[in-house]
């Protein structure tokens, strides 16, 4: 039970800083579809290395604990990044 509270907390807080980074870069991406592209292929490769720190793991047990999390950080980050600059 530890062990998967510490997985879930390192999961989370890895695809927050990575959706908090990538949605500050985004603006300067020069076009949406750049930024959605990079976003993607950001998300695949933390998908992996999650999977290398944390262990195998079901696809929906990533869903629940990183994807979701990391969308919503990224483009809510983007969206403030976009009418800050």
């Amino acid at each position: 039970m530890e062990d998967e509270l510490k997985a879930s907390r390192t999961s989370l807080i890895m695809h927050m800083a990575a959706g908090a980074l990538l949605g500050l870069v985004s603006p300067f991406m020069g076009r949406a579809l750049y930024a959605i592209g990079l976003g993607l292929v950001a998300a695949f490769v933390l998908g992996h290395l999650m999977e290398r720190a944390l262990g195998k793991r079901k696809f929906s047990w990533w869903l629940g604990n990183g994807l979701f999390i990391y969308l919503f950080v990224w483009f809510d980050t983007w969206i403030v990044a976009v009418n800050s600059f």
